[in-house]
């Protein structure tokens, strides 16, 4: 497999993603690569308003994809570790994250697709898919969702050995939209530069199925009703069941826009779940830990305002937290 690299231009610098084969069956290593030089202002470099004149240093970050051999169906596992990667390079552009490297290793199951609260021998986060054969655009949107969860820090819910799933809904539905919104990109990406010379015109598939996802009727609210009236009214069923994925796609496809105008967004993501103490405190609350957390408060001020909140402000009193979940999504 020969190396690759694709650039596009930020407020700081060029940000590179890169491929570098590791030598051996079963992984491959995406390194993303942000330079320190400043961008001549003739490119069209995005703002960056936690670095305006472009000249925080910036660092790389190495993510290593292994992906384990198993009933992956009529599929090479070389080929699948590409679709992989070509996922995390699309999402990762626009994530700060705040670690130097990021390990997964991939594995096959039946059931839904998660990602696990344990690690992995070597420390890798695991994920498990449940996408077969070279059905390109289901790896795609269930890989990008669970490398959400990951960036989102989903592992700092984690109290003992139970994980607080008082607000995971919301981070259910930014995950969704974190696949949506891969899916559109790939389909762009795709489009004129595919891993692989022999997957040309499949970005059309990706485009596809966002598309169809978008259109189902489920993810419609009524035109006379709001993001916060309907939330006030489900309030409680969300925060007793994450896994309402009608009513997460809901919120997901309320929020895709945010992110399609200002994709550096993304980056505000590596703030939420500061700690397990905000797992478990009211939605309001929480929104505001991640406000507070947040250097730039852009996306967590107008993720509360759509659900009603001040941004900054909690709930007036503090509620009990609800009980917690196994250890497993």
């Amino acid at each position: 497999m020969s190396g690759a690299a694709s650039a596009v231009a930020t407020g700081g610098g060029i940000v590179m993603a890169v491929w570098r084969p590791v030598m051996r069956v079963g992984k491959v290593a995406l390194v993303v690569l942000l330079a320190t030089a400043s961008m001549p202002r003739f490119v069209h470099a995005r703002f960056d308003p936690l670095d305006p004149l472009g000249q925080v240093p910036k660092k790389h970050v190495e993510l290593s994809i292994e992906v384990a051999p198993g009933e992956w169906g009529g599929v090479d596992v070389g080929d699948i570790e590409l679709v992989l990667g070509s996922v995390a390079a699309v999402f990762l552009e626009h994530v700060k994250l705040v670690r130097d490297d990021l390990k997964l290793r991939v594995i096959p199951r039946g059931g839904s697709p998660r990602v696990l609260y344990e690690r992995g021998g070597d420390g890798q986060y695991v994920i498990q898919l449940t996408a077969r054969d070279q059905r390109w655009f289901q790896y795609a949107y269930q890989f990008a969702h669970e490398l959400c969860h990951v960036v989102s820090n989903f592992d700092h819910r984690v109290v003992g050995d139970k994980a607080v799933a008082d607000n995971q809904w919301f981070e259910e539905s930014l995950c969704e939209t974190a696949a949506l919104f891969t899916l559109k990109r790939l389909g762009v990406v795709w489009a004129n530069n595919p891993p692989k010379r022999d997957w040309m015109g499949y970005g059309d598939s990706f485009a596809s199925y966002a598309a169809f996802l978008l259109r189902e009727p489920h993810r419609h609210l009524e035109a006379d009703l709001s993001l916060r009236d309907w939330y006030a009214e489900n309030a409680v069923s969300l925060r007793d069941d994450p896994y309402q994925r009608r009513k997460n796609e809901v919120v997901a496809n309320k929020l895709l826009p945010l992110f399609e105008q200002a994709p550096e967004h993304w980056r505000s993501i590596a703030y939420l779940n500061p700690d397990a103490a905000s797992a478990s405190k009211p939605f309001a609350e929480y929104l505001s830990d991640w406000h507070r957390a947040c250097p730039d408060k852009t996306l967590p001020r107008l993720v509360m305002l759509r659900f009603g909140f001040e941004p900054g402000a909690g709930e007036a009193a503090p509620q009990a937290a609800l009980p917690s979940t196994p250890l497993r999504r």
